[in-house]
């Protein structure tokens, strides 16, 4: 990578935003950039305790302080880095991906834009970026005694046999899943936390809900998952920290790598963050080695950034819908939008019981349900394929064609299962 086309990737954003004490500090620094990448001034910021991650404004980036990651170096490079100061965090060989992630604490003295330029000085030909945090795209959740599930026949998926999905692979990035839920106990479910030891995992009814409608029995209360006849392989990167559910881009590229090794076909991410060039390079390689990617397209509202991954032109992007067809209010907009589900006030069952939770989080797994039914019918791993084929069974709900705030549509199809 040139010195050039590491500034670009912070001048498109143009400031970074750093947390200034402790590991996910209540304050932090916004540094602002020209476009040449260097620094013109900085301004302190205060918590936003609406976005925690600061993912929903076009001039912030929130990242774990005085981090780098860093793709492929050789030993000699590690020796080198090591040498100038930046402490090895750990390093990742990701056979999966083919990749080595390593990941650097920087001197105290140096600030993150600064190493930044040391590295495209030094290391031209390396992939370097920040770690940026992750946000998981759920919205406001209400406890609910019953609540009538109207998503399966908006969606025209319905209630199927609990065979449905058999032989598809799925996997899930997401937070913490309760895998003795009963409605998950005994499936065919692998769990693995990408947390460093000690961290307490994020809350239980974001990642429990998404694998429950993804592949979770029927209960009294609870109609069951949309494929409850497929494996699902379930990685939790977020923690719970000050009061917040926190990810980061380095947990997501070791959750992508496992599902890649473990030979999932496709994967529901339920999560937001930024562009990022690591980021980029890994949704590459994951399709590469045989993974479709469907990820949720953001809870920031109309005004906000494209969320990643879900921007990435790889991945299907998901908005969430009411009943009445719809647009959540809080959902991202933009051109990388390719679909929409129902995913307002969707009968969930959790840890705490059934609740009606709200946000494209609990949209995505619609469509990935879906992508998983077209690999199961033979269609080739192709992104742009698929998507012409779920056109064919979409709703125009916007303006004619592709819009911003539904993609193609609200997509209708019931399997044959």
């Amino acid at each position: 990578m040139t010195q050039w086309s590491i500034r670009l990737l912070y001048a498109l954003t143009f400031c970074i935003t750093l947390t200034t004490t402790g590991a996910y500090a209540q304050n932090w620094s916004i540094l602002e950039y020209d476009k040449d990448g260097k620094v013109t001034g900085v301004r302190e910021g205060t918590d936003d305790t609406q976005r925690p991650n600061g993912l929903g404004e076009e001039n912030k980036r929130a990242i774990e302080p005085g981090e780098i990651l860093v793709v492929d170096p050789t030993d000699t490079d590690l020796a080198a880095m090591e040498s100038a100061g930046f402490k090895l965090m750990r390093k990742d060989t990701l056979s999966g991906l083919e990749m080595i992630l390593a990941q650097f604490k920087i001197p105290e003295a140096m600030s993150v834009p600064d190493a930044l330029e040391y590295f495209a000085r030094q290391f031209p030909n390396l992939t370097v970026g920040t770690n940026d945090l992750m946000d998981l795209s759920g919205g406001a959740r209400v406890q609910t005694a019953q609540a009538f599930d109207y998503s399966r026949n908006l969606s025209g998926w319905g209630i199927v046999p609990d065979t449905c999905g058999k032989g598809i692979v799925l996997g899930q990035i997401d937070g913490f899943v309760d895998e003795n839920h009963p409605a998950l106990r005994g499936k065919n479910l692998v769990y693995k936390s990408f947390l460093k030891s000690g961290r307490l995992p994020a809350a239980e009814n974001h990642g429990t809900a998404v694998a429950i409608l993804l592949i979770g029995r029927k209960l009294p209360n609870y109609g069951g998952g949309l494929l409850p006849g497929a494996k699902l392989y379930a990685a939790n990167i977020f923690e719970r920290r000050n009061g917040k559910d926190v990810g980061n881009l380095a947990a997501m590229i070791r959750a992508v790598d496992w599902l890649v090794t473990q030979g999932v076909q496709v994967a529901n991410l339920s999560i937001a963050g930024q562009d990022n060039v690591i980021m980029r390079l890994a949704i590459k390689r994951s399709l590469e080695k045989g993974i479709l990617l469907v990820a949720a397209a953001g809870n920031n509202g109309a005004g906000a950034p494209p969320a990643w991954p879900a921007a990435h032109p790889d991945t299907f992007s998901v908005t969430a819908i009411d009943d009445s067809m719809h647009l959540y209010q809080f959902a991202n907009q933009g051109k990388y939008i390719d679909f929409a589900a129902p995913g307002v006030n969707i009968p969930t069952d959790t840890p705490n019981g059934l609740m009606a939770q709200s946000g494209t989080s609990f949209a995505a797994p619609f469509i990935t349900a879906m992508v998983g039914l077209h690999l199961k019918a033979g269609f080739k791993l192709d992104p742009d394929l698929i998507r012409r084929s779920m056109q064919r069974y979409s709703t125009d709900l916007g303006l004619a064609g592709k819009d911003d705030l539904f993609g193609w549509g609200l997509v209708r199809l019931r399997p044959a299962c």
